[in-house]
C-alpha cells in the first residue's frame, strides 16, 4: 500500500507540473521578423519619396533569388505577390489628416479600406501602426493635418482617436467589411523614451496593443551614438513597453548605402555592414534581441542615402534580402544546412 501510495503521490506530481512545463515549451522565445519589400515593381519607380526611386532594384526582377527569406519572414507590407510564402501583413495609417483617412463611415474610412483589400487578397493583417503624422502630412499637401497631444512627441495619439478607431472597427465588421471586430494598435512613436517617462502618456498606452518606433540611419538619427536614436533612450523605451506586458515593434530603416549622396554627405560615411553595426550596438547595449514580444521589422526603401542597394541576391550580404536574411538567423536562429 506504501508503494502504491508513492506511486499515486508522483503520478498526481506530474500531472499538476506538465500543463506548466508545457506552457513553457510553447511560448515563443522571439517576436516576429517583418519586411517591407519596396520597391516592388517597376510601377513603384514613380515614387519620390525621399528622392527618387527611378532606376532603383525591384523584388520582381529577384524572383527566386531569396528563398530564405522568402521561407521565414513572418509578415510583410503592402505585397502579397512576390516569393513570399506567408500571407500575414502589418500597415501603417496616418491618424488626424481629414478626409476619407479619418472618416467615421467604415465604408468610405480609407484605414478600412485597405484591410479589407488585403483580406480579400487573403492576407492577415497582424499589427496596424497608427500614429499622427502632421509635419511630413503637411509637406505632402494634407493642409487639416493635426498634432496629436503632446508637444513633445506629437506622433502620440488622442485617447479619442482609439476609442474612434475601435469603434470603426466593431462597425466595419458587422457590415460584413472586414474578417474581425477588433485589430492590433502599434502605436507609432516620434520620441524614443517620452511615452515611457511621461505618466500623461501611460492611459494613452494602455487604450493599445504596443509601441512601434522608427530608427531611421539618415537625419537627426545619424550619428548613433549622439542622434535621435541613440541606443540609451531606445532602450528605455523598448523595455518599459515589454514590463508593460505590450508588444514593441523596432522599425528599422530606411538603411544607408554607397551612392553619390553619400559620398557628398559632410555627416555620413558608409561602412560596409553599418546596417548591421547599429543592431548589433543595440543588442551590446540592451535592446531585447529574443522576447515573444520584442519585434524586429525592417523599412527598407530607397530613401535618397540608401538609393541603390541591391534587393538580391540573398547570398549578396549587401543586398536588402543578404541584410534581411541575417536578421532572421540572429533572431530566430541560424540557417540549418542540408
Amino acid at each position: 500500500m506504501k508503494v502504491s501510495a508513492w506511486f499515486l503521490g508522483l503520478a498526481l506530481a506530474v500531472l499538476l507540473v506538465s500543463p506548466s512545463l508545457s506552457a513553457q515549451e510553447s511560448q515563443p522565445k522571439h517576436g516576429w521578423v517583418g519586411l517591407r519589400p519596396l520597391p516592388r515593381t517597376e510601377k513603384d519607380h514613380k515614387t519620390k519619396h525621399g528622392g527618387s526611386w527611378d532606376g532603383t532594384p525591384t523584388y520582381v526582377d529577384q524572383k527566386g533569388n531569396y528563398p530564405y527569406v522568402a521561407k521565414h519572414i513572418d509578415l510583410v507590407k503592402g505585397w502579397l505577390d512576390g516569393d513570399f510564402k506567408t500571407k500575414r501583413m502589418f500597415m501603417e495609417h496616418y491618424w488626424g489628416l481629414g478626409g476619407d483617412r479619418d472618416h467615421p463611415d467604415p465604408k468610405k474610412n480609407l484605414l478600412i479600406k485597405v484591410i479589407r483589400k488585403w483580406e480579400s487578397e487573403g492576407g492577415t493583417v497582424e499589427h496596424i501602426l497608427l500614429c499622427r503624422e502632421y509635419r511630413l502630412a503637411i509637406h505632402r499637401g494634407h493642409e487639416k493635418a493635426k498634432p496629436g497631444p503632446f508637444k513633445e512627441d506629437t506622433r502620440i495619439l488622442y485617447a479619442e482617436d482609439i476609442q474612434q478607431i475601435r469603434k470603426i472597427f466593431k462597425e466595419a465588421h458587422a457590415q460584413g467589411l472586414t474578417r474581425h471586430d477588433n485589430y492590433k494598435i502599434m502605436m507609432m512613436v516620434e520620441h524614443p523614451s517620452f511615452f515611457a517617462t511621461d505618466k500623461r502618456v501611460k492611459p494613452i498606452v494602455d487604450l493599445v496593443e504596443g509601441i512601434a518606433y522608427e530608427a531611421h540611419q539618415f537625419n537627426r538619427h545619424w550619428p548613433l551614438e549622439t542622434g535621435w536614436s541613440k541606443p540609451e533612450e531606445v532602450i528605455k523605451g523598448a523595455k518599459w513597453t515589454l514590463d508593460q506586458g505590450k508588444d514593441y515593434v523596432f522599425y528599422y530603416g530606411p538603411i544607408i548605402w554607397k551612392n553619390k549622396q553619400i559620398e557628398r554627405s559632410k555627416n555620413k560615411v558608409y561602412e560596409p555592414f553599418v546596417e548591421r553595426k547599429w543592431l548589433q550596438t543595440y543588442w551590446e547595449k540592451g535592446l531585447p534581441k529574443h522576447h515573444p514580444k520584442m519585434h524586429y521589422y525592417l523599412n527598407t526603401f530607397p530613401h535618397g542615402c540608401g538609393r541603390g542597394r541591391p534587393v538580391g541576391p540573398e547570398t549578396d550580404p549587401h543586398s536588402t534580402t543578404g541584410f534581411t536574411k541575417w536578421l532572421l538567423e540572429e533572431i530566430k536562429g541560424p540557417a540549418k544546412t542540408p
